[in-house]
C-alpha cells in the first residue's frame, strides 16, 4: 500500500480562524494574515509543500510551518495550476515562477491524471539527505495561484502547542460548522517527525475536543 501524501499548508492561529471564516485559502490576502514573506510584498501566490513518509531525516523536522496546518488533497496538483521550486526559488509572480530554471516540476491544471511527483522526491530527498537540524524541512516549496475552497479539497486541520484556549474554540467551532475534522497536540517528542504528522493526519477523522471549562 503506497504511503499517505499530502500537500501541507502552514499558517498562524488568526490567519486559520480568517481562512475558516472565508472557506477558502486566498492567494492574495490582505497583508495582515500573511504568514509568511510579508516583507515582498505580495506575489499573489499560496505558498505549499509536500509530505509523504520516510523522507530523509524526518524525524528531525518540525512538520510544519506556522503553529496550524491545513492538510490539503493531493489532487490539487492534478485539478491547478502549481509550480514546485527549491526553497527560495520562488518568483514574484506566478507565470514566471513556472517558467524558472528553479522550477522542478509543474502543472497547467485540469490535467486528466496526477502528474509524476517522481523528480520532485528525488529533489526532496536529495536536500533531505543531509544531517540537518533546522527546524523545518527546507527542501522545496510548492506555489499555487488560485484560491483554494476548503470544502473541496481540506482533508483535515492539525494545530500544534502555545494556541490560547480563545483560539482553539474558535478553530474547533468554525472547523465544525465547515464538517472538517481538527486535531490539536501538544508538544512532546511523540509528536515529532513528518511521519508522526501523516499518521496524525491519517487517523484523524473526527472534530477535536477540548476543554469547555478551560478559560476563553
Amino acid at each position: 500500500m503506497p504511503s499517505s501524501e499530502y500537500i501541507i499548508h502552514g499558517t498562524q492561529p488568526k490567519n486559520l480562524i480568517k481562512i475558516l471564516h472565508d472557506g477558502y485559502i486566498d492567494n492574495d490576502p490582505d497583508k495582515k494574515y500573511m504568514a509568511m514573506l510579508s516583507e515582498w510584498g505580495k506575489t499573489k501566490q499560496i505558498f505549499a509543500q509536500l509530505i509523504y513518509k520516510d523522507i530523509p531525516n524526518e524525524k528531525k523536522q518540525n512538520p510544519m510551518w506556522g503553529m496550524c496546518a491545513i492538510v490539503l488533497d493531493k489532487k490539487l496538483l492534478k485539478d491547478y495550476p502549481f509550480y514546485a521550486t527549491r526553497i527560495g526559488g520562488f518568483s514574484d509572480k506566478f507565470e514566471n515562477g513556472k517558467t524558472s530554471e528553479e522550477t522542478i516540476i509543474s502543472g497547467d491544471g485540469n490535467l486528466p491524471k496526477m502528474p509524476s511527483l517522481t523528480k520532485l522526491k528525488t529533489a526532496i530527498a536529495k536536500r533531505m539527505d543531509w544531517n540537518m537540524s533546522i527546524a523545518f524541512m527546507h527542501s522545496h516549496e510548492i506555489l499555487f495561484n488560485k484560491k483554494i475552497p476548503l470544502d473541496t479539497y481540506c482533508k483535515c486541520i492539525i494545530c500544534g502547542p502555545y494556541l490560547t484556549p480563545k483560539e482553539k474554540k474558535t478553530i474547533m467551532e468554525l472547523s465544525n460548522k465547515l464538517d472538517i475534522p481538527v486535531k490539536f497536540y501538544e508538544k512532546n517528542k511523540k509528536n515529532e517527525g513528518i511521519n508522526k504528522l501523516i499518521d496524525m493526519i491519517d487517523t484523524v477523522d473526527t472534530v477535536d475536543t477540548i476543554d469547555t471549562k478551560e478559560k476563553v
